[in-house]
C-alpha cells in the first residue's frame, strides 16, 4: 500500500496535475514501454517494474554494472510533515542475460528512513538520510553490509522534502558531489561538530573527500538543483528543477536563487542561468517546467553527434529532453536541441539517469499522478526502471575490482566513460601505486586534451600528482589542462611562493578567460593576504568587462579584502577595467567595517593562569618600572596612564622586532570615554615611524584592528574598559581577540620596523588616542585562545 507518498522529490513550480482515482495505477508496465517515443535506432526496455521496484528515487551503478536503487517510503503523508517509518530499502538489480531486464534481485538494507541520495564506493554504500550522511560498509561488495551504518555527516534539513541532499556523483577529482535546494537550511558537520563551526547549506553544490573527511561547499544558490554531471573536459552542468534550470557551476560560483538571501550580504549580485530557452512552453507543449535528473552521453555506443550532449529529465512533460552547450568566453550557452524519450503517459516522472557500461541509459520512474507537491492515494504503491540503448541490448560481463592497477590505467583512455570514472575511483581506493603512477606517465605526453584530463584527474586522486607536475601543466598548450591544473593546487586552500607566481603569470597574461576563470576561482581559496596582485590582475583586462562569469568571480575574491586595506581598495577601484567590480567595492566601502569583514566573537573557556614564558614587556600603571616615567592616575577605578593626545614612547630593543615567521602576543587594556571616529588611534603600536609596522588601532568606523600593513578588523570598540590582544603564529595565521573573544583573523605579516614602541599613539602621526591605558604585555610567542581569555578576565 502506498500509506506515505513521494509526490516527486524535486521542488517545482505551478503545473500540478489532477489527481488519479484510487483505482487508476496508471499503464502497467510492460505497455507503458510500449508507448515510449525515442530517436531512430534506440530502443526502450523495461527493466523493472511494480512490485519489484516501488518508489524509486536513487540509484547508482557499480564496478560490475549492478544497479543499486534506493526506495522511499517516508514522504509526507497525508496531513503532516514526514516521519521516520524505517521502511526505506536499497535493493541490488542484476542483468545477468543482458535482455534488458533484471533477472536478479537482492535487498542490501531496510529499515531505512527517506533516503534520498545514493553512491557506491571506498568499501561501501554512501546515503543520503537526512538530518545524516551515511556509509554503510560493504568492503567485498558482496550485496551484504559488513556492520551497521555509519553517520558521517549530520545536520541535514529536511524543512522541504523536495530539497535535501541528492544526486550523489564522484567528481573528476576524487570528491563526492551532491546538491540540496534553496527552501531546506542544514548545518552540516560531523557528529559532535559545534552548531557555530558548522557549514550553512543552503541551495548549494556541495562535496565531501573520502580519504580526507573534509566537507566543504562547492558553490550556492539556484534553486533545487537534482542532477550534476561533467563533460569531456571535466566542466560542471546542472539541472536544477524549475526555471531557471540550467547552470554551468564553477567552484566559488553564487548563483541566481529562487528565494532567500546568499550566506555573503555583500555578495550584491550573482550568476544567473546560462539557458537561453524555457521547457514551459516548448515544442507546443505546456503545463509546467519541472526537471530533474542529467547525464552528459560520453560512450561510443550512442551515434557520434551524441557525445558531450546533455540529456535532462522532463517532469511535467513526462520524458527527456537533449540539450547542447555553446561555448561563449569563460563559459556556455546552453541550447535545447529536441525530444530524447517521451513517455506519452501523464504518470511518468522520471527524474535521475545513468549510463551503464554497455552504454544503456537508464532511468529510475516514481511514476504518480501528481508532479509536485500532491499526495497521490494511499492504496497504491508505484515504480519502474527503464533503459534506453541505441540497438539491442547488451551483455556486458564486467568486475573492474579484479582488473590489476596497470588494466585500470589503460581503461582511462576508454571512449566509454563509464570505464573511466570507475577505474579511476578505484585507483584512488588503492592509493600511491608506483607501477601506475608509472603507466600513467608514459601515457601522457602523447594523449590529446580529453584523456590528458582524466589521467591528471586520477594521478591526483591517487595522491601521485606532485606540484611540480602540476606547475608543468599549468604551461600547457591546452586551458582545460590548465585550468584544472589550478583547481588541483589550490585544493587544500595552500599556495606555495611557486604556486602564487604562477597564478600571478596566469591572471596577467593568459590568453584564456577560462582559466582566467579557474584564477578567480583559485583566488578565494588563497589567504587574503596573499590575494591582492591576483585580484588586481585579474581586474586589468578590458575583455572581461561583459563575461558572463569573471566580473562577479573577481568580485567574490575581493570583497573579503576591501576592509581590510581601504587605500589598496580606492586604488584598485580606480585602475579596475570591470566597471561591476568598480561599482561593487565602491559599496562595500559605503557599507562599512560591519558585517562579514569579521567572523563572529567565539570565546572560550580561560586557562587557570598565563606562564610569563617568552614575556617580553610587561607593564603595569603604579608599579615600579624604568622604562615608563609618566605617572599613574586613577581612571574609571583603576590604575592607567591617562595618554590625551601624549603617547608614551618606549626605545626599541630587538625584542620588539618580530619577522613575518615569528610568533608575537600583544595584550592591552584600554579606556575609551568615548569611542573615535575621526580618524585612526593608536593603542599600541610598533614601528611608525619606521615601516613595517604592527600594533593595536581603533581605526577610522570605531573598529579594532591588528594592522600590519594588511589591516584584520575585529570588534566594534566601546566606551569603557576592554581588553584587546592580537596574536601573530608565526608564519600562519594573525588572530584578534576582543575581551577573550577571536574576532578577526587574517595571514601572518612582517613587522621588521627598527622605529620605537608607543603606547596610546604615535610622535610622528596623528593617531594619538584619547583615552586611557591599562597593563600592557608583549610575549615573543603565540598565546592560546584559553590565555587570551584569562587576561581578559584578570585585569
Amino acid at each position: 500500500m502506498k500509506s506515505v507518498r513521494f509526490a516527486f522529490l524535486l521542488l517545482c513550480a505551478g503545473g500540478i496535475l489532477p489527481a488519479a482515482a484510487p483505482q487508476d495505477l496508471g499503464t502497467p508496465g510492460p505497455e507503458a514501454v510500449k508507448l515510449m517515443t525515442v530517436p531512430p535506432g534506440f530502443q526502450a526496455h523495461l527493466f523493472a517494474t511494480e512490485p519489484d521496484i516501488k518508489q524509486p528515487n536513487a540509484f547508482c551503478i557499480d564496478d560490475r554494472g549492478r544497479l543499486w536503487v534506493a526506495e522511499n517510503f517516508t514522504y509526507t503523508g497525508p496531513g503532516g510533515p514526514w516521519k521516520p517509518s524505517g521502511r526505506d530499502t536499497i535493493l541490488m538489480f542484476e542483468d545477468t542475460k543482458g535482455t534488458g531486464t533484471f533477472d536478479k534481485r537482492t535487498v542490501f538494507a531496510d529499515n531505512l528512513n527517506f533516503i534520498s541520495g545514493l553512491e557506491v564506493g571506498f568499501g561501501g554504500v554512501w546515503v543520503g538520510s537526512p538530518p545524516n550522511l551515511l556509509f554503510i560498509p560493504d568492503k567485498d561488495g558482496t550485496g551484504r553490509p559488513d556492520g551497521p551504518p555509519q553517520v558521517i555527516l549530520d545536520g541535514w534539513g529536511h524543512h522541504d522534502q523536495h530539497e535535501t541532499l541528492n544526486s550523489f556523483s564522484w567528481g573528476p577529482d576524487g570528491w563526492l558531489y551532491g546538491c540540496q535546494g534553496v527552501f531546506t537550511h542544514s548545518r552540516v558537520g560531523k557528529p559532535g561538530t559545534p552548531d557555530d563551526q558548522r557549514t550553512v547549506v543552503n541551495a548549494a553544490i556541495w562535496r565531501y573527500h573520502p580519504i580526507k573527511q573534509i566537507f566543504e561547499k562547492y558553490a550556492e544558490g539556484t534553486s533545487n538543483p537534482w542532477g550534476i554531471d561533467w563533460d569531456d573536459n571535466g566542466q560542471m552542468f546542472i539541472e536544477a528543477c524549475v526555471i531557471p534550470h540550467l547552470w554551468y557551476i564553477v567552484q566559488g560560483g553564487r548563483y541566481q536563487r529562487q528565494g532567500g538571501q546568499h550566506e555573503n550580504k555583500f555578495t550584491f549580485d550573482d550568476i544567473k542561468t546560462i539557458a537561453d530557452h524555457k521547457h514551459d512552453n516548448i515544442q507546443g507543449r505546456k503545463g509546467g517546467h519541472a526537471h530533474g535528473g542529467c547525464r552528459f552521453v560520453l560512450n561510443d555506443v550512442f551515434p557520434p553527434e551524441y557525445r558531450n550532449k546533455f540529456i535532462i529529465g522532463t517532469i511535467h512533460h513526462h520524458g527527456m529532453y537533449t540539450e547542447s552547450f555553446e561555448r561563449t568566453d569563460s563559459g556556455y550557452v546552453g541550447k535545447h536541441v529536441g525530444d530524447f524519450m517521451m513517455a506519452n503517459d501523464p504518470l511518468y516522472l522520471g527524474f535521475n539517469h545513468e549510463f551503464g557500461p554497455d552504454g544503456g541509459l537508464y532511468v529510475i520512474d516514481w511514476y504518480d499522478p501528481r508532479p509536485c507537491h500532491g499526495q497521490t492515494p494511499a492504496h497504491i504503491d508505484t515504480g519502474r526502471i527503464y533503459k534506453i540503448t541505441y540497438g539491442e541490448s547488451k551483455k556486458v560481463e564486467v568486475d573492474l575490482s579484479k582488473q590489476t592497477s596497470t588494466e585500470l590505467v589503460k581503461l582511462l583512455l576508454s571512449r566509454n566513460d563509464w570505464f573511466v570514472r570507475h577505474a579511476r575511483r578505484l585507483l584512488q581506493e588503492r592509493g600511491k601505486d608506483a607501477i601506475a603512477t608509472q603507466a600513467i606517465h608514459s601515457l601522457y605526453a602523447g594523449a590529446e586534451t580529453p584523456q590528458k584530463l582524466r589521467l591528471m584527474w586520477a594521478l591526483h586522486s591517487m595522491g601521485s600528482a606532485t606540484e611540480d607536475f602540476l606547475l608543468d601543466q599549468l604551461k600547457s598548450r591546452e586551458e582545460y589542462v590548465r585550468g584544472w591544473a589550478i583547481q588541483l593546487l589550490l585544493e587544500d586552500h595552500r599556495s606555495s611562493p611557486a604556486v602564487l607566481k604562477e597564478l600571478l603569470r596566469l591572471a596577467k597574461d593568459d590568453p584564456s578567460p577560462a582559466v582566467r576563470l579557474y584564477v578567480a576561482a583559485a583566488a578565494q581559496r588563497v589567504a587574503p593576504a596573499d590575494r591582492w596582485e591576483l585580484v588586481e590582475a585579474l581586474a586589468s583586462h578590458a575583455e572581461d568587462a561583459s563575461d558572463h562569469n569573471l566580473p562577479l568571480m573577481v568580485w567574490y575574491a575581493t570583497e573579503p579584502l576591501v576592509m581590510t586595506d581601504t587605500a589598496r581598495a580606492a586604488k584598485l577601484m580606480t585602475s579596475s577595467k570591470l566597471p561591476r567590480l568598480r561599482e561593487f567595492i565602491t559599496r562595500r566601502m559605503v557599507a562599512g567595517a560591519g558585517g562579514n569583514a569579521a567572523p563572529p566573537a567565539v570565546k572560550v573557556e580561560p586557562a587557570k593562569s598565563v606562564p610569563e614564558t617568552a614575556l617580553v614587556l610587561k607593564l603595569k600603571p603604579g608599579e615600579p618600572t624604568p622604562k615608563v616615567s609618566k605617572a599613574a592616575a586613577d581612571f574609571g577605578g583603576r590604575l592607567a596612564w591617562t595618554v590625551n593626545n601624549h603617547p608614551i614612547e618606549i626605545e626599541n630593543t630587538s625584542d620588539y622586532v618580530f619577522k613575518l615567521s615569528d610568533s608575537f602576543t600583544l595584550s592591552v587594556w584600554v579606556h575609551l570615554s568615548e569611542v573615535p571616529h575621526d580618524g585612526w588611534k593608536g593603542a599600541l603600536t610598533h614601528s611608525r615611524d619606521a615601516k613595517p609596522w604592527y600594533g593595536i588601532w581603533v581605526e577610522g568606523d570605531g573598529h579594532w584592528c591588528f594592522g600590519g600593513p594588511k589591516n584584520i578588523l575585529g570588534a566594534a570598540a566601546a566606551t569603557g574598559w576592554q581588553h584587546v590582544c592580537a596574536v601573530q603564529e608565526g608564519g600562519g595565521a594573525r588572530k584578534l581577540y576582543v575581551n577573550g573573544a577571536l574576532t578577526g583573523t587574517g595571514a601572518a605579516d612582517d613587522g621588521t620596523g627598527t622605529g620605537d614602541l608607543w603606547i596610546g599613539g604615535a610622535k610622528s602621526t596623528k593617531e594619538n588616542l584619547d583615552g586611557a591605558i591599562g597593563e600592557v604585555r608583549i610575549y615573543r610567542r603565540a598565546l592560546d585562545a584559553s590565555e587570551v581569555a584569562h587576561l581578559a578576565q584578570n585585569p
